[in-house]
């Protein structure tokens, strides 16, 4: 019995010791909105974390929102007239900046134009959250980043504005979250390992957010008159803004912007004049998911002037034989 009760006495300090040597559990950041932005109205998510470790893509709902091998969350900007208008980005959660780039040009790739050799991130911020937790910011407007290495941050300080530098087709602001350089999705807080369709409440998100990040399968972003028709590019950059429809324009066109439509969706698009109809049309299935799409409709002039009065326009997005998402617009040509 001595021995044993030696043993016993000689072990309980051991073990207190070993107990508080153990490193303490790595709590997760927990986020904030990155962007002084009003989401889904002013700025969209257009791509989530690629949860497929393989050739294939998979959002963490199984869709594919996203692009293979992507690594972070994609919060866009209707145009890179909105970036140079000014949109700020957020510090996501408290912590201190590890590194941080500034100076790298914005344009937008694609073209003969490709991403600085070694600067896809183009500029941007890290900050380190402690533990092992980082998130990364990217694709700043050149000359906006405000923070410097070693700078403290507070969840919501401003640390520079969306941009398009690097790689980038389009303005916006990729927020990468990382634990140990493993790559986190913010909406389930999770790494990669393939797994889509996981019940989650509200990821790393901060409480109060899920609502506004609730996961939306296709997108209507922008939609409007032209007196011509407008292609992608137009208006990532801004150039259709200039070109209103009028009564002495060669042609009406309504156009409609999507993000996120999926395999199968149709487009059903209806153009009214103040006394007839002028077009309608509905679109064959996609043939694929479609990061971005296009839908057009409109007429050529025929006579000197466009008829005044109002004009209409509805455009439905039809999924598995329903109506999905439907919007109207009206103009006015006196």
């Amino acid at each position: 019995m001595k021995t044993r009760h030696r043993w016993v006495r000689a072990s309980f300090p051991a073990c207190l010791l070993a107990l508080a040597a153990a490193p303490a559990m790595a709590e997760p950041p927990t986020l904030s909105f990155p962007l002084d932005c009003t989401l889904n109205e002013t700025c969209f998510i257009q791509n989530y974390v690629d949860v497929d470790p393989s050739a294939g893509v998979k959002d963490y709902r199984c869709n594919e929102a996203s692009y293979d091998g992507h690594k972070g969350t994609d919060f866009r900007v209707l145009s890179v007239m909105a970036a140079k208008a000014g949109v700020d980005v957020l510090a996501a959660a408290a912590g201190q900046v590890k590194a941080w780039r500034d100076g790298v040009e914005d344009r937008l790739i694609g073209k003969g134009v490709s991403a600085p050799k070694g600067m896809a991130c183009g500029n941007g911020v890290v900050i380190d959250h402690g533990q092992g937790w980082q998130t990364q910011y990217c694709h700043l407007r050149r000359g906006s980043v405000s923070v410097r290495k070693g700078h403290q941050v507070e969840a919501g300080e401003r640390i520079g504005l969306v941009g398009y530098s690097g790689r980038a087709q389009f303005a916006h602001l990729h927020l990468s979250v990382r634990r140990d350089t493993n790559v986190i999705d913010p909406f389930t807080g999770e790494g990669v390992d393939g797994a889509c369709g996981k019940s989650t409440e509200s990821g790393l998100w901060r409480a109060g957010l899920a609502e506004a990040l609730a996961y939306a399968r296709g997108q209507l972003i922008e939609a409007g008159f032209a007196d011509r028709p407008v292609k992608a590019r137009d208006l990532e950059e801004g150039r259709a803004a200039g070109w209103p429809a009028s009564r002495s324009g060669k042609a009406l066109v309504f156009y409609a912007r999507f993000i996120n439509l999926e395999k199968g969706d149709r487009l059903r698009l209806v153009l009214e004049g103040p006394s007839a109809g002028l077009a309608q049309n509905t679109t064959e299935p996609l043939n694929r998911h479609k990061a971005q799409f296009i839908a057009l409709i409109g007429r050529k002039r025929t006579g000197n002037r466009w008829p005044g009065g109002r004009y209409s326009a509805r455009v439905q997005l039809l999924r598995a034989g329903a109506v999905f998402l439907e919007r109207t617009l009206a103009l006015d040509l006196p």
